[in-house]
């Protein structure tokens, strides 16, 4: 590679290492735009044969001069962070430095500069993603590196000498550098779990499911979005009767001005028992689930499994503001909890439900009357009109996808028949309510798609729903007037795409939970487990100890001491006469005075040789070249190595 593609390589490098930048928000886009717009105009003239001063270095260094008063300015009244303003001086750094190259060599410290913008990119990067750029960088980081060693050799003992394979070389270093640092990860000592977690961020106040409110008033929107919301563990015994999971969320049960509220509450606590906290009362058989979930970025809300009955794991648990909502308080936006479920479940307490005030128009009642006719029963009602709208209106599964920016439920009922599951789910709750059944509309999420590589159901943004609970004297009953292959999670994939999701997904698992969110919790059960398989093995060996100790104290063992005597000799005797060239000439320099130190190079040796015995110097120059060669060869040289070890023997004479 000639020296104008190293230049090339170095500008592409610092260039690459801001990209992450553009991700993170760690600073502005334009800063990071602008930066990368004067790194090309550089790099298109490095590359074309021209000098770096894409801005005349006397300008250069007077914008230099200025950035010290600019960057003030920009902590205390642009930016208003001292890290942005830091990454913006850094950046400005970079551009500066190969303008600067003109007139000193400067490769050690636009290395340095490069590896700080690299630092900035990955304070706050938190995707998978990042591992893969940090590999690539670090590849091309050790090779600029060893390119900058061999130049400042060169410099050093004043003649060329070949270049190492500097390819070869950077794989050998980043890959011993990425099985140290996953060997060393576990260990790093940590003060507390991470603020920063895998999802991919904390749930936002959307429409359909999420809102405070559902305002038929104002357009509806359901993006789709993949980002998890939620995994849940649970037995192969148990899916068959809790899924598709259904995560309650929001319980709309008044209704003003087309607009269908939660009923306010008091926030309470709820109090544990030996760890549990119990919110119903369960009905039939029960199963348990483990559940990981993110929390909405407004409140801690929880958005427990349909049917779950008592709640372990959580440091507390709140009865929300809102009607049967519950909140926890935690240190990061990510929690994990044991939910104990049943078929069915009953309050705690004696509860009477309400009908919501819906205005009973003299068009709902007939409508109403007509679908339940003569039937009495609640549930028997219930089922009636959810069949009705199953079977007569229309399913769109986006809001805007109804062509109209509002509209009212009797409209929906009685003129447009078709919408989204909110206007479903309130349609059949009007209709109930005109015929005195007490019901309300439920938004959470639905559906939960199987990992079939890992075993644990995956909820996601875009699984989003509302549904129908009606009380039948005792408790509330769920129905969903929304076509069951509508619902959001039946959306059917080939299996090689549906087994590539799942991988895609388990890798993010494993990065969110043994990466982002590996803690010191974890650190402590690791040393538990360790401690206790050691303890296990040590208690199983005992034996076998103890014939081995009976081994090696009787007369037979003489032979094996022995064997092992020769070998210790053998390896004595190959290794001094195969000892590195290095340790030969650092011997060699203690002999005349000159000690070399654990981080001093051959080179600094020479320099010092030269400075207290310079004819002994003139002797050794020619022997640094040869090591050069030997040691960073394209391939080793036996004969080479000799001659080397024969040069040294003859001054050693």
């Amino acid at each position: 590679m000639t020296r104008r593609a190293r230049e090339v390589e170095m500008l592409l490098l610092a260039m690459f290492a801001a990209v992450p930048l553009y991700m993170t928000h760690a600073i502005g886009v334009v800063p990071v735009l602008f930066f990368h717009a004067v790194m090309a105009g550089i790099t298109i003239r490095v590359a074309t044969g021209r000098g770096p001063d894409l801005v005349p270095p006397v300008l250069m260094r007077v914008l230099a001069f200025a950035y010290v008063g600019f960057y003030v300015v920009d902590a205390a009244m642009i930016s208003r962070s001292a890290i942005a303003a830091s990454t913006h001086l850094v950046l400005f750094i970079a551009a500066y430095q190969p303008i600067e190259s003109l007139q000193r060599n400067n490769l050690a410290q636009r290395l340095l500069t490069t590896g700080l913008i690299f630092i900035a990119s990955l304070a706050t990067s938190t995707h998978i993603a990042i591992v893969l750029f940090v590999i690539v960088f670090g590849f091309f980081m050790f090779r600029q590196m060893i390119y900058v060693s061999h130049m400042e050799t060169i410099r050093s003992i004043g003649r060329p000498y070949a270049l190492a394979p500097a390819s070869r070389s950077a794989a050998f270093y980043i890959a011993g550098t990425v099985v140290i640092g996953a060997m060393l990860f576990p260990l790093l000592p940590r003060l507390r779990n991470p603020m920063v977690q895998g999802f991919a961020g904390a749930l936002q106040n959307a429409a359909t499911g999420l809102s405070d409110s559902i305002n038929f008033n104002e357009s509806r929107t359901s993006e789709p979005d993949p980002a998890v919301v939620a995994r849940v563990w649970m037995g192969q015994e148990a899916i068959p009767f809790f899924t598709p999971v259904r995560l309650r969320g929001a319980v709309y049960d008044s209704y003003s001005d087309n607009r269908w509220l939660q009923t306010s509450g008091d926030l309470k606590g709820i109090a544990a028992r030996r760890g549990v906290f119990r919110i119903a009362r369960p009905l039939g058989f029960t199963r348990g689930a483990r559940v990981q979930q993110v929390l909405p970025r407004a409140g801690g809300r929880l958005f427990f499994p349909a049917g779950t009955y008592a709640v372990r794991g959580l440091p507390q648990l709140f009865q929300g503001s809102t009607r049967e909502s519950y909140q926890t308080i935690a240190r990061t936006d990510l929690v994990t909890y044991e939910a104990s479920m049943a078929r069915a479940v009953e309050p705690l307490h004696a509860e009477s439900a309400r009908i919501p005030a819906y205005p009973r128009s003299p068009e709902i009642m007939a409508l109403a009357t007509r679908i339940i006719g003569n039937t009495t029963g609640i549930e028997e009602r219930a089922q009636l009109v959810e069949s009705y709208l199953l079977q007569n209106y229309q399913y769109v599964q986006r809001p805007e996808q109804i062509g109209r920016r509002s509209m009212t439920v009797d409209e929906f009922l009685l003129r447009v028949r078709r919408g989204h599951c909110e206007y479903f789910a309130a349609g059949m709750v009007a209709l109930l309510s005109t015929v005195d059944v007490p019901s309300r509309i439920v938004g959470g999420f639905y559906g939960g798609r199987l990992n079939p590589l890992t075993g644990y159901l995956i909820i996601r943004r875009e699984d989003a729903h509302a549904w129908v609970e009606v009380w039948n004297g005792n408790r509330w009953v769920t129905y969903d007037p929304t076509p069951p292959a509508l619902r959001p999670g039946n959306v059917q994939a080939g299996l090689l795409r549906s087994y590539a999701a799942a991988l895609t997904e388990s890798l993010t698992y494993f990065w969110d939970r043994y990466v982002l969110t590996f803690g010191l919790g974890d650190q402590v059960a690791l040393a538990v487990e360790a401690i206790t398989r050691a303890r296990r093995a040590i208690m199983g060996g005992r034996a076998g100890l103890r014939e081995a100790r009976e081994f090696l104290t009787s007369p037979s063992s003489l032979v094996l001491y022995a064997g092992l005597l020769g070998v210790a000799v053998l390896w004595w005797i190959v290794s001094m006469a195969r000892r590195p060239a290095f340790d030969l000439m650092v011997r060699h320099l203690r002999a005349r005075g000159i000690e070399v130190g654990p981080s001093m190079t051959i080179e600094e040796a020479l320099a010092e040789l030269r400075a207290h015995q310079p004819e002994e110097a003139v002797k050794f120059e020619p022997l640094i070249a040869l090591y050069e060669e030997e040691q960073f060869g394209a391939r080793p040289d036996p004969a080479r190595r000799r001659l080397l070890r024969r040069r040294l023997a003859e001054l050693r004479a």
